[in-house]
């Protein structure tokens, strides 16, 4: 394996009309030592053939074809597994890499780094968006300490920084494979898992915001994967003794991932309000994080928030109704 590579893991399935975008902005970095591992994940257009040409022009991408579709969890792992860089960069089909990203996180890693976190900027066929600074606008100034910290308070998606692969591979942080919000499952793991990890300023990741995802659409039942998601972060953490580091905040955030962000989900992603999933989580909450009541950051929440929630959980089919009335009635 030679440690000096960055390998860019990116799962490809049917992203014909993106691949001249992400795959070029690979191949456009400033920094050169890198491979672009790319798992194409069954795709049924002109993904494979794109890929295959890419691959022909420049020795440094590398594909993967898989006979059968094991979604975006799979894809990754199985890339990760091929990948011969001593880091792991994140990117999806339809995103960009900015031209010096690759650049900006070697010079980070041989600092002494072992994760490399970034901003991002949402972007359409239009244009650029404003930068999105997930973990503050102060970040960069924070130390090793406490930028784990804010990592816990504000977490931040997998594919805004680069990581030591053996943060993953160590750590048996591997995404569940076949199901949709796989990222929820091991993102914060790996990224808390990291005991040197640095903040640079700036967008070096590029967000497409004009294609379908299974995070922004609607009437898709998928959308229930992530309460397994949340169960499975809450076990990495506490098998690699993390939560003990962090317990009331983690508690905060499962109670956040696995509760709150179903609840409302349920009522208002769908045609009719999924009481049955709303149930569901009503139930495993006390298991899942006990004396969430007692939780100092839950408790803070101020109490329209909380009464909010509360009305959501109880009255699911009241509020549904409600909000439909709401918009057939709004001007």
């Amino acid at each position: 394996m030679n440690q000096t590579i960055i390998s860019v893991i990116m799962p490809v399935y049917n992203a014909e009309a993106w691949l001249a975008d992400s795959v070029g902005s690979v191949m456009a970095q400033s920094y050169g030592d890198w491979e672009l591992v790319c798992f194409n994940d069954a795709s049924t257009d002109g993904s494979s053939a794109m890929l295959h040409a890419a691959a022909a022009a420049d020795p440094r991408v590398r594909v993967i074809d898989s006979p059968v579709n094991v979604k975006q969890g799979g894809g990754r792992n199985r890339a990760i597994a091929a990948a011969r860089g001593r880091y792991i960069v994140f990117l999806d089909a339809d995103d960009r890499l900015a031209p010096d990203a690759l650049e900006r996180c070697a010079a980070a890693a041989d600092a002494g780094a072992d994760a490399v976190f970034y901003d991002y900027a949402p972007f359409t066929a239009a244009g650029t968006g404003a930068a999105v600074a997930p973990l503050g606008a102060d970040a960069p100034a924070l130390d090793s300490s406490g930028l784990r910290g804010r990592i816990v308070r504000r977490p931040t998606p997998v594919w805004t920084a680069m990581y030591d692969r053996s943060l993953i591979e160590q750590g048996g942080l591997y995404f569940p494979e076949g199901v949709f919000y796989e990222d929820n499952a091991v993102a914060l793991a790996i990224q808390l898992s990291a005991r040197r990890p640095v903040k640079l300023d700036g967008p070096l990741y590029l967000y497409r915001t004009d294609n379908a995802s299974v995070t922004r659409s609607t009437g898709d039942m998928r959308f229930f994967d992530r309460i397994g998601s949340a169960c499975t972060l809450l076990g990495h953490l506490r098998r690699l003794g993390i939560y003990d580091e962090f317990a009331p905040e983690i508690d905060y955030l499962i109670a956040n991932q696995y509760l709150v962000h179903t609840v409302y989900g349920a009522v208002y992603r769908f045609d009719r309000a999924q009481t049955d999933r709303i149930a569901e989580v009503r139930r495993g909450i006390g298991t899942l994080v006990p004396g969430l009541g007692r939780n100092p950051y839950w408790r803070s929440r101020p109490l329209r928030e909380r009464f909010k929630l509360a009305m959501h959980c109880r009255f699911p089919r009241l509020i549904k109704a409600m909000s439909r009335l709401k918009h057939r009635i709004a001007p």
